[in-house]
C-alpha cells in the first residue's frame, strides 16, 4: 500500500494530470500514474482519484487526507 499523501504531492504540480486521473476509470488512472513513474496499488487508485477529484488540493488538504486515511 502506497502513501496517498506522497502520491498527491508528486502530482499536485501537474493540474492536467490530476484532472485526467480524476476522470479516468481505475485502470486508466493506474496507467496515467505509471507513465508519470508513480506506481500505485489497485487498492489505492480510488483513494488517489477521490483526493484529486476537485483539483483544489493544497498541502493542508493532503495532510488532512493522509491523517484521515492513516490515522486509524
Amino acid at each position: 500500500m502506497g502513501n496517498i499523501a506522497d502520491i498527491i504531492k508528486q502530482i499536485s504540480s501537474n493540474k492536467e494530470l490530476m484532472a485526467q486521473i480524476a476522470k479516468a476509470d481505475p485502470a486508466q488512472a493506474k496507467e496515467l500514474l505509471k507513465k508519470a513513474n508513480i506506481n500505485v496499488d489497485e487498492a489505492d487508485i480510488k483513494k488517489v482519484q477521490e483526493a484529486v477529484a476537485d483539483g483544489k488540493l493544497d498541502l493542508g488538504d493532503v495532510t488532512s487526507i493522509a491523517g484521515g486515511l492513516f490515522g486509524k
